[in-house]
């Protein structure tokens, strides 16, 4: 073959190798910014989170409407019905010109709307009329106690049990529990204190009861009080739960609640050993 010495050529071939080299560099780089917008910073390896490009979700068959069986009941938002229903609000504050045009607005009457609304806990005063019976031979009077007060007490049970429960078990703060309730701190302290009295012998009551249940139960568990350790130990029946908080987890605990007589029925526990020495069938 022949050796072209056009210089023109020359420049001409030259310029043809140099776009093709440019051009194949140019589509590297192409591919590799297209598979990055694809793929993210690290190829395959890339966490599904960080994709650039996240792909559609397949589309599903059409369906029709989910509904549920029939007779299901239903759970959406319940309706107000069954609640007992207040008076009306007639709400008198209404728009006169139209906010976009300013003109005047005609009156097309009113339209209701059911809203459901807390109605703050407040101490009612109740009046009983107690009848009073006089016996003339033994010359005493008799009075008919008001149902549902502790005696001497200006507080009803309901109220009590109220404020009790509130404190208690929600962990509702004693002012809180005042404000809504109406009365005042030193008369809730010593309605509790009445109660705690009251109260005093059911831990008792209840633990003789649950020796004589035919089917007991009975557990235990780590458990922290104010940061320290300790165990929470649940004496069960049916009917009764008795819960006992320490820091042992010996067979003194147990031993306390069954003491040494044999008890009927039987003892439902794990392998723990400490439940052996119990004087029940296990």
């Amino acid at each position: 073959m022949g050796i072209n010495n056009c210089p023109i050529c020359l420049e001409k071939q030259r310029k043809i190798d140099q776009l093709i080299e440019e051009n194949q560099r140019l589509r590297a780089a192409l591919g590799r910014e297209a598979r990055k917008a694809k793929e993210g910073l690290f190829g395959s390896s890339t966490p599904s989170g960080k994709l650039p490009i996240k792909l559609n979700t397949p589309e599903k068959a059409e369906k029709g409407k989910p509904r549920a069986r029939p007779g299901h009941p239903g759970a959406g938002r319940k309706s107000g019905q069954g609640l007992e229903a207040g008076p009306a609000v007639v709400v008198d504050e209404a728009l006169e010109v139209c906010p976009e045009c300013e003109c005047h607005l005609r009156d097309k009457g009113y339209e209701e709307r059911e809203v459901l609304e807390a109605r703050p806990v407040k101490v009612a005063r109740t009046v009983y009329r107690l009848p009073k019976r006089y016996c003339p031979h033994c010359r005493k009077s008799y009075r008919t106690p008001a149902p549902g007060v502790l005696p001497r007490s200006l507080y009803g049970n309901q109220l009590i049990a109220n404020a009790a429960v509130m404190h208690y078990l929600h962990g509702i703060p004693m002012g809180r529990v005042c404000e809504q309730t109406g009365v005042g701190a030193g008369s809730l302290v010593e309605i509790f204190h009445r109660l705690s009295r009251l109260f005093a012998g059911a831990p008792s009551r209840l633990i003789e009861e649950y020796r004589r249940s035919p089917v007991k139960h009975a557990d235990e568990t780590g458990w922290r009080t104010h940061g320290r350790n300790g165990y929470a130990w649940l004496f069960a029946t049916p009917e009764i739960s008795l819960f006992q908080f320490g820091q042992s987890r010996s067979a003194k605990v147990p031993q306390a609640v069954f003491r040494t007589k044999a008890l009927p029925g039987v003892l439902v526990v794990d392998r723990y050993g400490a439940y052996n020495k119990l004087p029940c069938r296990l």
